[in-house]
């Protein structure tokens, strides 16, 4: 028998038993590449750890479960998960995910954490056209550059401040704080404590009756001394103390508000404050301490509760936002994968734009996206109390406990 009648033989009995042409059935993948960088040393370890295990959480459920179903392929395909290092270094993070692009051929990118990490990379998924989504960006300059291929569920930091400052009117019109209110403002000077000062300042401007600020101030990252910026704080002598500030910044900016023996009605380092690194870093001194942020483990809906009793249960910690929320971006990519039935990059990223994913366990249950790509989903406030313990305090149909306002003198 003849080359040719062997081929011609080995292609009938193929597609005698395939439903597919021959060519798809040799191009069948056997798995769906996804790939990230994360900084998992360096300054951003910590966090870059949660993301890690909250990805990993979230591909382990889906293989268990057989994979995504890809209509396109009448099957449902395993994720094999691509985690790199960056070392918290912009440069080599988008190394990294030039590699995972050019080198490895990931189908989709995963998001890394924090701000000046993703500005850069996400400029890799949008030159090669790969969808990535990500759940460590919040800051809205990562999503108002023109970009179709990048979608974040982290709402924005300007939403952050609304969130906060429309609770403060809540505890205004409930008769804890007086009209108008003479608020003190400070943050990061980047990016996301710029939005944060922002967003406060817009609030009050459109309120004069309720609010008057009273000190705006930038301050830069990794301070050393916090005298300059608690001495103006206390020179402006504001009922209400609001700042953005990253864990190490919080840190040494509060344990000195503390050794001063400063008071406000209420006191809030935006997102700041409830995570475990943050109680264990000054104890009793973060009591009362209000933050405002994307999601809490004890948020009461059954996405919230599951996952918060299925990570504890594989890593013997509670679950805190930074995993949930890696663990939610993989399940939304699944999910988006499944809606475009291929794993064409276009539709993907198609899917990812239409998605409308209910039962999640983001604050308020539902995944969506504005045209720039970023979510615009609620934000869950808290508040510090003695003990280590937290309650949840806005927004109403969250809500776990009444909020301590004005919060104690120490």
């Amino acid at each position: 028998m003849r080359i040719r009648e062997i081929f011609s033989l080995i292609s009938f009995l193929v597609l005698a038993f395939s439903t597919l042409p021959l060519a798809e059935v040799m191009a069948q993948p056997k798995e769906i590449v996804l790939g990230t960088a994360l900084p998992l040393t360096g300054g951003q370890s910590r966090e870059g750890g949660y993301f890690k295990k909250g990805y990993e959480l979230a591909v382990k459920e889906i293989n268990d479960g057989g994979g995504i179903p890809i209509k396109e392929y009448g099957k449902n395909i395993p994720i094999k998960l691509i985690i790199y290092d960056d070392k918290s270094d912009n440069t080599t993070s988008v190394q990294l995910y030039e590699k995972l692009v050019t080198q490895d051929k990931v189908n989709a990118l995963l998001g890394g954490y924090g701000t000046p990490l993703i500005t850069a990379h996400t400029i890799v998924a949008e030159k090669y056209r790969v969808p990535y989504l990500n759940g460590g960006g919040a800051t809205a300059a990562i999503y108002q550059r023109n970009m179709k291929y990048v979608f974040g569920i982290l709402a924005s930091i300007e939403k952050l401040a609304h969130t906060l400052m429309d609770w403060v009117s809540a505890q205004q019109d409930a008769g804890h704080l007086k009209k108008p209110l003479k608020i003190s403002v400070m943050g990061e000077n980047t990016s996301h404590g710029k939005e944060f000062r922002q967003g406060v300042l817009d609030k009050s401007k459109a309120a004069p009756a309720r609010f008057q600020i009273v000190m705006d101030e930038p301050f830069e990252l990794n301070l050393k001394d916090a005298d300059p910026l608690l001495q103006k704080l206390k020179a402006s002598d504001a009922d209400v103390f609001l700042a953005d500030a990253r864990l190490a910044d919080y840190t040494t900016i509060h344990r000195r508000y503390t050794e001063l023996r400063l008071y406000h009605q209420i006191v809030s380092y935006g997102p700041r404050g409830s995570e475990k690194a943050a109680r264990d870093a000054l104890g009793e001194a973060s009591d009362y301490i209000v933050s405002c942020n994307w999601w809490h483990k004890e948020v009461p809906t059954p996405a919230a509760r599951k996952f918060a009793e299925k990570y504890a249960q594989t890593y013997h910690e509670p679950a805190e936002w930074f995993p949930a929320l890696a663990y939610e971006t993989v399940r939304v990519m699944a999910k988006a994968m499944e809606m475009a039935a291929s794993l064409d990059k276009s539709k993907i990223r198609d899917a990812l734009a239409k998605m409308d994913m209910k039962d999640s366990l983001v604050v308020g249950g539902r995944v969506w996206f504005k045209p720039n790509g970023q979510i615009d989903n609620d934000y869950v406030m808290m508040q510090n109390l003695p003990g280590a313990k937290v309650s949840l305090i806005y927004p109403p149909e969250v809500a776990t406990a009444k909020a301590i306002v004005p919060i104690p003198k120490k």
